[in-house]
């Protein structure tokens, strides 16, 4: 074998090798980037399933008590305060007062032990959590990533489909995914429709 041959074999391993090598990255990030898409959704198939099943500890283990009792607060505070009008007559103090009073009840009631009880509320009467398959959630659910490390998701609750959706904001923390934001089912605002046809100018008659 010529001097040549023989230095071509080995260049010919080594890119072999190099070739394999990339090969072996890509399948790699193809298959992390595909675990990573689907992660929030095993998480929301956990959610639906301890709601179905009311394992309150497991649902509890995927909140952020913190952020999310912050969440409601503001929706509960806009809710209850809303825009003040110009002549309102309610001093400062009193829009302070309200709002350390509903900041209050949220941090003693939103927590594990009522758990159920909030999620009982959700889903009215006759239709018990554990009539609501996971597969129900998921067909009434529109979810997105908002940017890497940030996935949101509404739900249409079953009884409350003249509200606005269940609307949940996900974060990940310490390699899991949990809910961070909650905005409850509120009644939808009126829409205030104009009338598409114009009224006809008055016909001129002749005498």
């Amino acid at each position: 074998m010529s001097s040549l041959s023989r230095m071509k074999i080995p260049f010919s391993l080594c890119e072999m090798r190099r070739q394999q090598a990339r090969w072996i990255c890509a399948g790699t990030f193809a298959a992390a980037t595909s675990l990573y898409a689907a992660s929030p959704f095993v998480t929301l198939w956990s959610i639906s399933s301890a709601i179905q099943s009311h394992d309150m500890h497991g649902l509890g283990q995927t909140l952020r008590w913190n952020s999310v009792r912050d969440s409601l607060k503001t929706q509960a505070i806009d809710e209850l305060i809303g825009e003040k009008p110009a002549d309102d007559d309610l001093p400062e103090f009193g829009s302070s007062f309200a709002s350390t009073a509903v900041s209050n009840a949220i941090d003693v009631h939103v927590n594990e032990d009522n758990l159920g009880e909030i999620v009982d509320h959700l889903v009215p009467q006759g239709q018990g959590a554990t009539t609501v398959s996971p597969i129900m959630f998921l067909q009434r659910m529109h979810a997105r990533f908002v940017k890497p490390g940030l996935f949101e998701t509404s739900i249409v609750m079953p009884g409350h489909e003249n509200e606005t959706p269940l609307r949940l904001q996900m974060r990940i923390h310490a390699f899991q995914w949990k809910i961070h934001r909650i905005d409850l089912p509120t009644a939808r605002q009126p829409l205030m429709e104009a009338s598409a046809t114009q009224a006809q100018p008055p016909a001129i008659t002749r005498h």
